[in-house]
């Protein structure tokens, strides 16, 4: 009887876990159905598109996206199935389906867009860090459960640059106290680009018996867990996004129950930093740091007002500036490498890169 009540109390706690695929349900149009099942996995490969790349870059490639994409559809779904199908008062035919279009970072969509120049590879498969410590209440917990989960889901999702630093983890178990210099200094020392950093504790609710309408004891324990982490671009400590996951799990120890608990709200907080920089990496919201230095102040106007016209920047402006030195703060949606190559071309005067990173350029004008 027991063993029953256990399995009941864990799908209850675990039905809400199940990680589903990333479904589009769309309808497509045409004179015969098979017609209007390739339109409607054209539809979905465009929708899927649409979540990757920003509105200006579809605008300016949109017959080739056309051409190179939308034409091979077929090759970007993993699976699909047809939900309805009918033939309306005109004589065409419509089909809806719900349809898997695999997005992950090395995905064959993702590959065709980086190559094509839509997505760009850096900016797709940047080198991240995570620290997210964590505690059941009364004890600090070795091993962190969340931070494991999101790790997981990051590679899970195609991300192949994952750097461990874990012997600073505990130099970092404060999310409220991380200074930009401690960003600085990871950056530096592990070439790190993105790094996430958060804080996440467990604690015992109780024997589950009391939510069950016995009330009776049953042996078995539930634990809640919360996980906050931010996603900092590590080197100018620009924050791109920031949550907080909640997780439940029940077990017959609460330790137990503690870490998967912490797993569940791992695993949901790794879903969310997935989306979050899939979605930086194919989109102009990066903000780029570009250093000038310059004798002259009139090369730096002139820099700032070539970044202005170059294809890809949606804007340009000068921050800080000492003593020859200015700071411009870009957003574009590219690389700094394609930036530095498109602006040495846009002015009439000699420059050099003295530096690049995954957001940061550096460069000499004389």
């Amino acid at each position: 009887m027991k063993k029953i009540i256990y399995i009941c109390i864990m799908v209850f706690f675990c039905w809400f876990n199940v990680a589903s695929a990333q479904q589009i349900t769309v309808s497509g149009y045409g004179t015969t159905t098979d017609e209007a099942e390739r339109d409607a996995l054209r539809n979905a490969v465009e929708q899927a598109v649409g979540t990757l790349v920003d509105s200006a870059t579809l605008v300016q490639n949109n017959m080739l996206i056309n051409d190179e994409i939308y034409t091979q559809s077929r090759g970007y779904i993993t699976n699909y199935t047809v939900v309805s199908q009918k033939m309306n008062g005109d004589g065409t035919y419509e089909v809806m389906i719900n349809a898997n279009v695999d997005t992950n970072p090395n995905s064959k969509l993702m590959n065709e867009l980086t190559r094509l120049g839509i997505i760009n590879r850096q900016l797709r498969d940047p080198k991240i860090a995570v620290v997210i410590p964590e505690y059941h209440i009364r004890a600090r917990v070795p091993d962190p459960a969340g931070e494991t989960a999101v790790i997981r889901k990051l590679i899970d999702a195609g991300f192949s640059r994952i750097t461990d630093i874990s012997d600073t983890r505990y130099n970092l178990n404060k999310l409220s106290a991380l200074t930009k210099q401690d960003m600085e200094n990871i950056a530096r020392s592990r070439n790190v680009d993105i790094l996430i950093v958060g804080e996440a504790f467990s604690e015992g609710v109780g024997d589950v018996g009391k939510f069950l309408p016995t009330g009776r004891n049953t042996g078995i324990v539930s634990c809640k867990a919360r996980l906050e982490a931010k996603i900092f671009i590590a080197k100018t400590g620009q924050i791109i996004s920031a949550n907080g996951t909640y997780g439940t799990a029940a077990d017959l120890t609460e330790y137990i129950a503690g870490k998967k608990a912490l797993n569940d709200a791992g695993e949901k907080m790794g879903d969310y930093i997935v989306e979050k920089l899939l979605n930086y990496g194919s989109s102009t919201r990066q903000n780029l740091e570009v250093v000038v230095t310059a004798t002259d102040f009139n090369k730096i106007n002139a820099i700032n007002s070539a970044m202005q016209k170059i294809r890809g920047v949606e804007s340009s402006m000068v921050t800080d500036y000492n003593n020859g030195k200015a700071t411009l703060s870009v957003k574009f949606s590219g690389t700094p490498q394609t930036l530095f190559n498109q602006l040495n071309q846009a002015v009439n005067f000699n420059i050099n890169m003295q530096s690049l990173s995954y957001n940061t350029l550096s460069i000499s004008a004389y």
